[in-house]
């Protein structure tokens, strides 16, 4: 177990919260204020949030990136990094790899992630994810802190479209009918995925790591006849895409990426091109979560050329979205309405007895909600409330889903003056949210609190807010 930090954490406790008068400064305001200083000293954008300060305070990251040391001692008036608890690591020599295989998906350097490499063949990818999974299962303090692999888009895009499956010899002795395998795989991921999606990735994500360390690592090693091989592949390229998404809702960026780069590769060796789009999607819209746009407006527009022919207008709706919601961050408004359109075109097509199964949560609610996040990033605040009441129906939405849209909503009412009806609705969507595990909401609910007190740090509401995040979130707050 690793040795708490201490000295960081009562740094942070020493230093008082800016928002909430009376209280410590808490980790995910500590985070904010890094991110921003960071921002007006480099003009990049960095993701640093409440969950990755736990795992500083733990001892379970002894070393940060640089940015995020100085940040932190800007913030938290340290003169050095050992007054915030830091040891520099031990360095490795040049080119040895952490856990073995040669597959260098992290750096050697501060933690940082290496560039994001599309793996030649099968099985180097099946080797990359025993690897990668053993080290997220046993919370590796390496993969705690790779982040995200920029400008990574061109790269794996390139590897996946000019991608062919590479066969290996089956003359071994062939393994138990794929068809089962295959099946227990989907409905397992299937399972997961509907526990992710009503409580969080953090609520599921060690289950599935155990399942793919004990299951689906064996199973993607055995021998089968072709076909049944491909439906193998196919169904861990599923399950890679929810452990992708179990790991970028749970703030594990770098994991999440390489997970969907290592599934897109599975997806190639099962000539499953409709999950290998969804993945692609799925990197977009992560890319796009991480300001990273550019990446984000490729993987989108790759999703859509990976499939033309084969999507069903379903899915075809949902790349054109992820377009639109990468077009809306660079403030492309013609762009992101005619993304937009063409979207809404596409799913009045829809045919849901043509669509694959995993499709089947992007419904008329789903393209409503997408288009609210467009307009909330556009600054269109009547847009934003419109679409946003449009993408919820009490009886159907998950409270997960709910309590996502309800900060839209309230972002975009606080974007049109409207304070208190803001704040109602943003009280709103933290109870919705009840046990809800995800960093990407907490990061919704941080990014509301930090336009409210900066535009009103005078109203009553602001401690009203401050007072039930404090409380509704313990952990994050210190």
């Amino acid at each position: 177990m690793a040795e708490p930090n201490r000295l960081l954490r009562a740094a942070r406790e020493r230093t008082p919260s800016r928002f909430a008068p009376g209280y410590a400064m808490s980790r995910a305001e500590l985070a904010e204020a890094v991110c921003a200083w960071l921002w007006n000293t480099t003009r990049k954008r960095y993701d640093l949030d409440a969950h990755t300060i736990a795992r500083y305070e733990r001892g379970v990251v002894r070393w940060p990136c640089a940015p995020y040391r100085a940040g932190l001692r800007h913030v938290l008036g340290a003169d050095d990094d050992s007054a915030m608890g830091f040891c520099p690591p031990q360095r490795r020599k040049p080119g040895t790899t952490l856990l073995g295989t040669g597959v260098s998906w992290i750096s050697a350097s501060d933690g940082v992630g290496a560039g994001v490499g599309y793996p030649v063949g099968s099985k180097q990818a099946v080797d990359a994810l025993a690897d990668l999974t053993a080290a997220d299962l046993a919370d590796n303090p390496h993969v705690n802190v790779v982040g995200w692999g920029a400008q990574t888009a061109p790269s794996v895009i390139t590897g996946y479209l000019f991608d062919g499956p590479l066969r290996p010899d089956q003359s071994g002795a062939v393994a138990e009918a794929s068809g089962d395998v295959a099946a227990r795989i989907r409905a397992t991921a299937r399972y997961l995925m509907d526990l992710d999606f009503r409580f969080g990735g953090g609520h599921t994500r060690k289950m599935l790591l155990f399942y793919w360390k004990t299951e689906i690592i064996p199973a993607l090693r055995q021998s089968y006849a072709e076909l049944e091989r491909r439906e193998v592949f196919a169904a861990a390229a599923d399950a890679a895409e929810v452990l992708g998404w179990a790991a970028y809702d749970a703030g594990r960026h770098g994991a999440a990426q390489r997970y969907f780069v290592l599934g897109l590769r599975l997806a190639s060796e099962a000539d499953d091109h409709l999950m290998g789009g969804q993945i692609l999607a799925n990197l977009s819209h992560q890319a796009n979560y991480l300001g990273n746009v550019t990446d984000a407006i490729q993987f989108a527009r790759a999703a859509q050329s990976a499939t033309t022919g084969r999507a069903t207008a379903t899915v075809t709706a949902m790349f054109l979205a992820m377009e639109a919601r990468a077009l809306a961050s660079v403030r492309d408004a013609r762009g992101c309405a005619e993304a937009l359109r063409r979207a809404e075109q596409m799913f009045e097509r829809s045919n849901p007895g043509q669509d694959p199964e995993w499709i089947s949560y992007f419904d008329a609610l789903e393209l409503a909600g997408e288009a609210a996040h467009c307009f909330r990033d556009l600054g269109q605040p009547h847009e934003t409330r419109l679409f946003a009441a449009d993408a919820i129906d009490p009886n159907r939405t998950p409270a997960r889903t709910q309590a996502f849209i309800g900060m839209v909503n309230a972002a975009g009412a606080l974007a049109a003056g409207h304070v208190d009806e803001a704040v109602s609705v943003a009280k709103a969507a933290v109870s919705q949210a009840g046990p809800l595990r995800s960093d990407r909401y907490l990061r919704y609910v941080a990014d509301f609190h930090r336009s409210l007190t900066e535009r009103h740090a005078t109203h009553v509401a602001v401690r009203e807010f401050s007072d039930l995040v404090h409380t509704s979130y313990p952990t994050d707050s210190g």
